[in-house]
């Protein structure tokens, strides 16, 4: 899931551009598409465990073990930003955290592509690896007004076969 949007993500970046993987978990797949489209890497992960696995597979990438809604971001460091998977795990007041957190660390013009659901609410999740999950979402006009909020014009969407649905926003340029 999410290697097309990434790859296609990383493929428009200039070489050498910098991007912040949140919710990085192992890296895998991700992480490795956006390397080895010559990209900088910086991983943030709130898991010590996933992070270790990370730093397993991809030893010379800094990686912050921190929640991104608290997680301390150089301002305007970053050319792009991905959230696969994770923004729909916090709660809706978290996710606002987040989002704003990851706006004041992009560049004028830098990318934000992320997951979540497209209706407005909570829902219990199936159990995975025997941990239950909450699931919170916000509708899409939701998501583009908190977006706009923190400075970030929502440019698109789409749902996958699968029903993941992502989201491609920018920030505002100089």
């Amino acid at each position: 899931m999410g290697v097309p949007e990434v790859t296609a993500l990383a493929a428009s970046l200039p070489a050498g551009a910098w991007v912040l993987d949140v919710g990085c978990g192992t890296g895998l797949p991700l992480t490795r598409v956006l390397l080895e489209h010559g990209c900088h890497v910086m991983g943030v992960d709130s898991s010590r465990e996933l992070l270790a696995r990370f730093q397993v597979n991809f030893p010379h990438v800094p990686v912050s073990c921190a929640p991104i809604q608290s997680c301390e971001l150089q301002e305007r460091a970053f050319d792009a930003a991905i959230a696969w998977g994770v923004l729909f795990h916090l709660r809706h007041e978290a996710q606002e955290q987040a989002i704003a957190n990851i706006a004041r660390a992009l560049k004028p013009g830098a990318a934000f592509l992320f997951t979540s659901g497209d209706a407005h609410g909570s829902i219990d999740g199936e159990p995975m690896n025997g941990v239950s999950f909450r699931y919170h979402s916000y509708s899409v006009d939701g998501y583009r007004d908190l977006l706009r909020a923190h400075g970030l014009t929502l440019e698109s969407t789409h749902t996958d076969p699968g029903e993941n649905v992502y989201y491609l926003s920018r920030k505002a340029g100089p």
